[in-house]
């Protein structure tokens, strides 16, 4: 029997749980490497262990996965009474981890991140499981930086987050990417056309910052308005002020509060006004989009310029800090990859040789061989 008639023979031998979320940073790269999963065992048994009130609540039952929630809660930067429920709410989860983890006795446990990954994680490796974790920043986060102590494996995206793990138990891997990111063809895009093609968004939540920013820089851009298509994603809170703003300016402008389609948009962006999160820059990376990079400045430990960074320092993206973002500078920014497509090129050629459209398939063949199910 040839190897993909083995894999579907055994498919039903396999049971994972994908812990951690919260965001779709943490939720969306567990995601894709569930369906890169799924894709070799059909009949797989994926298990999404995530905390009360994550996004992870709407979309894991949504793409048929079975969901189990903890009630639990950060403990970085809390102080008093606040710390000690946090606490007391982390060793219940645990607790109750324990106990889901005997039920559905999974082949392995995956953390994504964050705090409602720890309680899981903690409790594989306690039960003896096989255990790993992904490192999507740069700089690697606290609930990581622990856990990577005692897991079998650590993915990572960046090379930089090498120094905080183990070495020989450390991958860099890239952060997995959607399939449905990555698998669009070329022609199906949202705003692809004669124009420039500009697409602005701060992340599935908005980005206030970023919103009023680039409304700001529309009165810088007069000159080359005509040339340019804007598609913009504002997020919920701030779709309404934006709609109105552009409407009093006598702007059109394609506004959306969320935009379900990120692949199409992706696809028909020439320049990415946006964020600098773990998952945003794995989908910039490898469709190969350049970027004007706007970190957020309140993330944990600032993780978020050291991700920008590394894109700068490669030629992969520009960076404008948010204290220094200002309708002007964001226009002069826009205008000179307007003005030098040259330019623009070599940054899209740079963000795609940091991009890793593999790395769902580079963690799975690795994990596999860690449960001694082969690659």
């Amino acid at each position: 029997m040839n190897d993909k008639g083995d894999r579907r023979k055994g498919a039903a031998s396999l049971t994972l749980v994908m812990a951690g979320g919260g965001t779709g940073g943490h939720l969306f790269p567990a995601m894709a490497l569930a369906g890169e999963f799924k894709s070799r065992y059909p009949d797989a048994r994926i298990v999404f262990i995530g905390g009360k009130g994550g996004i992870e609540e709407k979309l894991a039952p949504g793409l048929g996965y079975e969901l189990r929630l903890l009630d639990v809660e950060g403990v970085k930067n809390r102080r008093g009474i606040r710390r000690i429920r946090a606490l007391v709410k982390a060793v219940m989860a645990a607790v109750k981890a324990v106990g889901i983890l005997r039920e559905i006795r999974p082949d392995g446990v995956i953390g994504s991140g964050s705090y409602s990954s720890a309680p899981v994680v903690s409790a594989a490796c306690l039960l003896g499981m096989k255990t790993a974790i992904l490192e999507q920043n740069a700089l690697a986060g606290l609930t990581n930086r622990v856990l990577g102590r005692f897991v079998d494996r650590v993915y990572i995206a960046f090379a930089e987050a090498r120094r905080f793990f183990p070495m020989p138990r450390t991958v860099v891997s890239g952060n997995p990417v959607r399939r449905e990111i990555l698998g669009r063809a070329p022609d199906e895009a949202i705003g692809k056309g004669d124009k420039f093609t500009i697409l602005v968004f701060g992340g599935s939540q908005g980005a206030t910052a970023i919103n009023t920013a680039f409304v700001d820089a529309t009165e810088y851009l007069t000159d080359i308005w005509p040339g340019l298509t804007v598609v913009h994603q504002t997020g919920k809170d701030g779709y309404d002020q934006v709609v109105r703003a552009y409407r009093r300016k006598g702007l059109k402008v394609d506004v959306h509060m969320f935009i379900d389609d990120m692949a199409g948009a992706y696809r028909g962006a020439d320049l990415a006004v946006c964020r600098a999160g773990a998952t945003t820059l794995a989908e910039l990376t490898a469709l190969g989009v350049a970027s004007i990079l706007i970190p957020y400045p309140f993330a944990s430990d600032d993780h978020q310029s050291v991700n920008a960074r590394c894109m700068a320092d490669s030629g992969a993206a520009v960076v404008i800090e948010q204290d220094k973002l200002t309708g002007a500078a964001l226009a002069a920014a826009i205008k000179r990859f307007y003005g030098f497509p040259g330019e623009l090129k070599a940054m899209r050629e740079k963000a795609r040789g940091m991009g890793r459209p593999s790395a769902a398939v580079t963690i799975a063949d690795d994990f596999l061989k860690v449960l001694n199910k082969g690659a």
